[in-house]
């Protein structure tokens, strides 16, 4: 019997380097099609009406999510495993909201090797069983925790002070005031650690970090800040301000 699969990824390379890994590494026989967006997947869907369905999230004209929730609704028992490079909250309780009880789905992270891939393909596609990065299930966990998840705003601040940010700059990428930098900042410490005093000396020897310091060391630590993104958030940010700001970055 053929399974039908479907991948839908805005690179074209990454697009062949799943089906080439999927066709060199599955026996199952395969046809396979391929979409560069969520709107082309879902046109695909509708077509090519396929057993499982490989999607990136973060895509133009139509996010992997917004394509996913359609597709659900239209049969709820499709197998999704999205492909991507981020684990924010912020797509991950999106994705909650609208993941069928009768799905079996998948979250596999790009950063991971091939054979991390292959497994989740495999767990899906071939046997039927659910797959999810430990790093998602993580996040998963902390969004079920009243205690441990973030807000979208935030995420976004642990992501500014992990890039180094100064309160102008902060208050000038999110058009906010410094003043509400700094109130981010003092709910987010709160958030993390509970009223502690945790910015002093601990014990003889121990450093002292400053507070962004230490929510930056915090938010890696739990998970909450995405190592990988932060280069690429570095670069979008020296562009948008090259662009509309002129002062110096201290």
């Amino acid at each position: 019997m053929t399974t039908k699969l479907l991948v839908v990824d805005d690179l074209s390379a990454l697009r062949q380097h799943i089906i080439r890994l999927v066709k060199e590494k599955i026996t199952t026989d395969l046809d396979v099609v391929e979409a560069p967006n969520g709107a082309e997947g879902l046109k695909q869907f509708r077509t090519f009406k396929p057993d499982m369905v490989v999607m990136d999230i973060v895509m133009p004209e139509m996010t992997g999510i917004k394509a996913a929730q359609q597709i659900w609704s239209e049969n709820p028992r499709t197998k999704i495993l999205f492909w991507s490079q981020f684990h924010k909250e912020a797509y991950i309780r999106e994705l909650g909201k609208i993941v069928p009880d009768e799905a079996i789905h998948g979250y596999a992270l790009k950063s991971e090797p091939d054979e991390k891939l292959l497994y989740a393909l495999t767990s899906i596609m071939v046997h039927d069983n659910p797959y999810i990065d430990p790093i998602v299930r993580g996040v998963q966990t902390r969004l079920q925790s009243k205690d441990g998840s973030l807000s979208d705003v935030e995420y976004e601040t642990l992501l500014d002070i992990a890039l180094g940010l100064t309160d102008k700059a902060i208050a000038y990428r999110r058009h906010i005031s410094v003043r509400g930098v700094q109130n981010r900042l003092a709910m987010l410490s709160a958030k993390l650690f509970k009223g502690e005093d945790v910015f002093l000396k601990e014990s003889a020897g121990m450093e002292v970090y400053n507070p962004r310091t230490r929510l930056v060391l915090e938010g890696l630590k739990r998970g909450l800040i995405d190592i990988d993104q932060i280069p690429h958030m570095e670069q979008e940010l020296d562009e948008w301000i090259a662009e509309e700001f002129d002062y110096e970055k201290t």
